[in-house]
Order: structure tokens, then sequence, then C-alpha cells
């Protein structure tokens, strides 16, 4: 994996950590009136959206500097 992948996911889900602690130490999580196993269904949706997230952008990036975005145009520019 590229440095820069790395770099990218890790800082992402480093804000992300952040945000979800911040509104942690703040009482945000008091305010919605869920039950805990609704709390645990909307952090693991929440994590799994952010990482799919993550992982597509990362993708569209490797695919840009990768060139392989010019290779695709200029198959179906020829066709």
């Amino acid at each position: 994996m590229k440095r820069w992948m790395l770099a990218y996911s890790l800082t992402s889900a480093g804000l992300i950590a952040f945000v979800c602690v911040a509104l942690w130490v703040f009482n945000g999580f008091k305010g919605l009136d869920i039950s805990w196993q609704g709390m645990a269904a909307l952090v693991v949706g929440s994590v799994l959206v952010s990482g799919l997230s993550i992982g597509l952008m990362a993708a569209v990036f490797w695919s840009n500097r990768g060139g392989h975005d010019e290779d695709a145009y200029d198959l179906t520019r020829h066709s």
C-alpha cells in the first residue's frame, strides 16, 4: 500500500474518532434517547459507511494518479 493512502486513511479515521469522542465528552449522545442496542447500531453503521467512503475516495485518488482514468478515456475516445 502506498504511503499516501495509509496516511489518508489514518487521518480520516482519526478525525472521525475525534468527533465521536468530542460528542461523547460534551454529552452529545444523551439527547438521542435511544437504547444501547440502537447506539451500537448507530456506531457500527457510521464506522462502516465512513470506512466505505474512505476506501472509495482512496480508490479514486489511486486511479487518477496511476493514469488509469486517462487509459479508460483513450479507449472510449478511439472506439
